[in-house]
């Protein structure tokens, strides 16, 4: 096998183990020892993070981070990742944020000079634009680990006055450049989505013994949901100033039907966990929209005016 592929599946091979002595690792590449060695001292230079114990019970082992191997791309798959990774910089935050910027570097330092001429004429005439929001989103990345691991934890949340909630993060995503994280709320007993730049603050100290199970939870099917026990019948009247100002919102505008007249209709399903958005929104939107459906919508709209009636008598 020629010394470039065995350094390949060489550190397949140890991204696969927890630890492995030399030994071990020697037979089962069918190498001998002291090329094992030198090998494993090759990968080192190359950037593997490898780690060695002394000792009876000593081995080695990868530090936290795997690496992959080599992978051959395309001009045009080069392109396309390139660009993919730079949209996400238009982001002010990202639960990876470092890592993006250190890959796109990487990335971009071993493609051909040629290559390289072509991304930066590119650059000039595409651009994947996400509109950035001037919010700070401090505990983006522990929700999205809070997430992974399953855990409860408590937030301080943000919205007219802040509130203490205990939660478990279902999961991450973000729509028009804010982040939102879905999570089972204890105070509610129920699902909510939070907006992760009105969390201020984050803490794992939460009884853990409230945990419930999400294995077979997915966050597609809260953004894109097909459950119909936890789907709405919205319907909106809109005029003309209505449409413009919901032809803006990606999720509203792909079901906006028009008149010839400029005026316009809204008639989909939404997600019951979407309603205190659904609410700000058209209450916003004032006199240019009218909600039909659902009843739960239009009574929190009614209870918000009256607050506001009181608030400005």
């Amino acid at each position: 096998m020629h010394k470039a592929q065995r350094l390949i599946q060489l550190i397949m091979k140890v991204n696969e183990r927890k630890k492995f002595t030399i030994q071990e690792m020697a037979e089962e590449c069918g190498v001998s020892r002291r090329t094992m060695i030198r090998d494993l001292m090759e990968l080192s230079e190359l950037g593997v993070p490898l780690y060695s114990e002394t000792g009876p019970n000593g081995g080695y082992r990868v530090l936290r981070e795997k690496v992959l191997p080599p992978i051959s791309f395309t001009e045009h798959e080069a392109i396309a990742l390139f660009f993919a990774c730079q949209s996400l910089r238009n982001y002010k935050a990202l639960p990876f944020k470092n890592e993006v910027n250190t890959a796109l570097d990487k990335f971009f330092h071993y493609l051909s000079s040629e290559l390289k001429k072509k991304i930066e004429s590119m650059q000039q005439r595409l651009i994947f634009w996400v509109p950035p929001h001037e919010l700070n989103v401090p505990f983006l990345k522990e929700l999205l680990e809070a997430a992974l691991e399953q855990h409860v934890v408590t937030i301080l949340y943000e919205v007219s006055t802040s509130k203490s909630r205990v939660i478990q993060p279902l999961g991450i995503y973000t729509m028009n450049g804010l982040w939102y994280c879905q999570a089972y709320c204890f105070l509610a007993e129920d699902y909510r989505t939070f907006r992760v730049d009105r969390v201020k603050d984050f803490s794992l100290d939460a009884d853990q013994s409230l945990k419930l199970n999400m294995a077979n939870e997915h966050i597609k099917s809260w953004i894109m949901p097909t459950n119909e026990d936890t789907m709405l019948d919205l319907e909106v009247d809109l005029t003309p100033e209505g449409v413009r100002r919901c032809q803006s919102e990606v999720w509203l505008s792909q079901w906006l039907k028009l008149r010839e007249d400029g005026f316009g209709t809204i008639r989909t399903k939404m997600n019951t966990s979407f309603t205190p958005w659904i609410v700000h929104f058209f209450l916003g939107l004032g006199m240019e929209a009218n909600v039909k459906h659902p009843q739960v919508v239009r009574e929190q709209i009614k209870s918000k005016l009256q607050e506001l009636i009181k608030q400005y008598e």
